[in-house]
């Protein structure tokens, strides 16, 4: 079994570069070749380094975790092509379009139940992190409330995100793995979502 916590150069560089332009793209307004740099900006753009350099990179480290508990050999890769094409219609359109990359998992066989925890470990750490985003939040001091509610909210987007129910997305693992867990997952976030 690899080591847990063992991290090689590609993927430290990898989960470092999708991080910031993950921050970069919810930090900009959109619409410019490029954004506006000033304070405003450039504590926006902290406050969220912050909240997705949290739900990101722990979403995909669960991820990558319980590969490794069952035997996989398991490392994060970042898709550039995808990180370029979240740019362009952030710069054309102002639209937030993420596909930072994967953690990608070598095993000769995993059962469908591996399957489905190894994928519903990522949101439900979304979700996780989204409750303690939500009590700093709750604190009303500046800067905390503000890392609070863009890490609540930032949370909660990848969770959801992340279960729609077609591949490659964990949530058509996690649907085929086990429908009710698929959806006492979903429907909970699908409120938060849309309707919070």
């Amino acid at each position: 079994m690899m080591d847990l916590f063992k991290f090689n150069s590609i993927e430290i560089r990898d989960l470092a570069v999708s991080t910031f332009a993950i921050a970069l793209i919810f930090a900009w307004n959109g619409g410019s070749i490029i954004p506006i740099i000033n304070m405003n900006f450039i504590i926006t753009f902290i406050v969220i380094l912050i909240a997705v350099g949290t739900g990101f990179v722990l979403h995909e480290l669960a991820h990558r975790t319980v590969a490794r508990h069952f035997g996989a050999i398991s490392e994060f890769r970042a898709w550039y092509n995808g990180l370029a094409i979240a740019l362009v219609l952030k710069i054309l359109i102002g639209t937030t379009f993420i596909a930072p990359g994967a953690v990608y998992i070598w095993k000769d066989y995993l059962t469908s139940r591996e399957n489905g925890l190894i994928s519903i470990a990522g949101p439900l750490t979304n979700v996780a992190l989204a409750i303690v985003f939500y009590m700093f939040y709750l604190m009303h001091i500046p800067i905390i409330s503000d890392i609070g509610y863009h890490g609540y909210y930032i949370n909660i987007f990848l969770a959801g995100f992340n279960m729609i129910p077609i591949p490659p997305f964990d949530g058509s693992k996690i649907l085929s793995w086990n429908p009710k867990i698929y959806l006492l997952t979903t429907i909970p976030l699908a409120y938060l979502i849309f309707f919070h």
